[in-house]
């Protein structure tokens, strides 16, 4: 048992070696807007080399518990303009964060390359949104025991932002697993759904019966709590 122990030790402190750039420095610099255009000051924006919250069936996590700094590149406040620039460690791709309980699911992901030669990085405006609860429930008022399947296409916390070429989109890989079909309608009180998105944006609901009849419903997001229901 020592012997194994030795024997994997070296592995953990290898694993554990930072993969910092030897006395590298990027400059990062963005302007931040809410979905108005308006500044939004007095907001820490740091970099990290990976998500600090991720959202699990529905459910907010911090990377560590309590929250640990350790994975802190730079940060810097926003200023009455709502710009921001800062100096960071240069570590791979790295991930810009919120720190605003009405901001903070927006997560912007970079890639190393667009840091360049030059090491800067200008957003010239990046436009948060806020998040909200929607509550979709599915009524069964027509007694049928057919089983359904339902997508929902939306604006989740749980997407990135990528950053590439000077666009900002969301993670399309993210977006199709969030759009895989659910079941609703197999047990008692299963047609209910909780969603975490962003507002204002627009929920499309598509829901087929066992036999293939579709049926499609949208909704406008406009505030943090909203509930629906939909009667089959």
């Amino acid at each position: 048992m020592r012997k194994l122990l030795f024997l994997i030790l070296p592995c953990l402190l290898i694993s554990c070696e930072p993969r910092l750039e030897d006395d590298v420095r990027a400059l990062f610099k963005t302007k931040v807007v809410d979905v108005s255009g308006n500044p939004i000051p007095n907001l820490e924006v740091n970099a990290t080399t990976f998500r600090t919250f991720e959202f699990i069936l529905g459910q907010e996590f911090t990377k560590f518990q309590p929250a640990d700094e350790d994975f802190l590149l730079g940060k810097g406040i926003t200023d009455a303009n709502g710009e921001v620039e800062f100096t960071m460690l240069v570590d791979g791709g790295f991930f810009i964060n919120f720190n605003s309980q009405n901001y903070f699911s927006n997560k912007v992901r970079i890639s190393r390359e667009e840091l360049g030669e030059a090491l800067f990085l200008n957003i010239p405006e990046t436009i948060l949104k806020e998040s909200a609860v929607v509550e979709i429930d599915f009524i069964n008022t027509s007694g049928t025991t057919d089983f359904y399947e339902v997508t929902f296409d939306y604006e989740s916390l749980n997407c990135d932002l990528i950053y590439s070429n000077n666009t900002l989109t969301q993670d399309e890989e993210c977006d199709f697993f969030e759009r895989q079909p659910r079941r609703f309608n197999e047990n008692l009180n299963d047609g209910n759904f909780e969603l975490n998105v962003f507002y204002p944006s627009t929920i499309d609901v598509v829901y087929v019966d066992n036999s293939g009849n579709e049926s499609t419903r949208t909704f406008t997001i406009n505030s943090p709590q909203e509930r629906y229901e939909i009667n089959f």
